[in-house]
């Protein structure tokens, strides 16, 4: 029997809702050798790659991230899996797609190439992003990017920052914005994994039902929950099994 393909999930805080998912039994992760490496904390925004490797920013890290780690690794080498599925990574989409509708409803001004550029320019600056094109250029494993998702539905957010001309542009230009990132992250070696239709509510917040627990008193909007996680995973998963093991 061939040996299995080499999974590992890399995340933030935003990585223990696919952990989750797999202890609640919400996804099935049989079909490949998985590992987690992932680390809560500032920390994260130190990452870098080097060598075909991440590493953290110093030993205290690096021991924080070997805690979460079945083999107590320091670096995570991406020569070592065939996928790896970057999830949170403190990569963010929502407030970059907020600030482009804003731009895109106050008039004419903005060209179709401007729009890309902010697209594209603001999602690659972020450290997040830049680790995880780090990793797809060892060319050694397939790299799947899931980044943080939406705000949680919250009408006094919505009321605030999105206008009835923001909210009638969504429908058509919100995809159109996961569709140039997905071009601008395969350009990089990247599968960008969009954010799940199934969990989005008003076009461009999450449903409440994905909220962690206690979301409103704990005033947290951004993390979710293992049913999250699982619809996550659904989209990755069946390409994960089905690499074939490299060495």
């Amino acid at each position: 029997m061939p040996d299995l393909p080499r999974f590992c999930i890399f995340g933030d805080s935003h990585y223990a809702c696919l952990r989750q998912a797999e202890a609640e039994g919400l996804a099935d992760l049989s079909g490949v050798e998985l590992e987690y490496w992932g680390h809560v904390g500032s920390g994260f925004r130190f990452l870098q790659v080097r060598d075909g490797a991440v590493h953290p920013g110093d030993d205290k890290v690096a021991r924080s991230f070997a805690r979460f780690n079945a083999k107590r690794r320091m670096v995570l080498p991406a020569a070592d899996f065939d996928a790896i599925l970057v999830m949170g990574a403190r990569v963010y989409v929502w407030r970059l797609f907020i600030s482009v509708l804003r731009a895109l409803e106050s008039g004419p001004f903005l060209s179709q190439g401007l729009m890309r550029r902010m697209l594209v320019d603001g999602f690659r600056c972020q450290v997040g992003y830049q680790v995880t094109a780090g990793l797809a250029a060892t060319g050694t494993a397939r790299i799947f990017l899931a980044p943080v998702a939406y705000y949680t539905e919250n009408p006094a957010v919505l009321a605030e920052l999105v206008t009835p001309g923001m909210q009638r542009l969504i429908p058509e230009r919100v995809p159109e914005f996961w569709r140039i990132l997905q071009e601008a992250a395969a350009e990089d070696g990247i599968d960008l994994v969009p954010q799940p239709d199934e969990t989005v509510t008003q076009g461009i917040f999450t449903g409440a039902e994905y909220a962690v627990a206690d979301h409103l008193a704990k005033a947290d909007y951004e993390h979710r929950n293992a049913r999250y996680g699982a619809v996550i995973l659904s989209r990755v998963m069946p390409v994960a099994r089905s690499l074939a093991r490299r060495g």
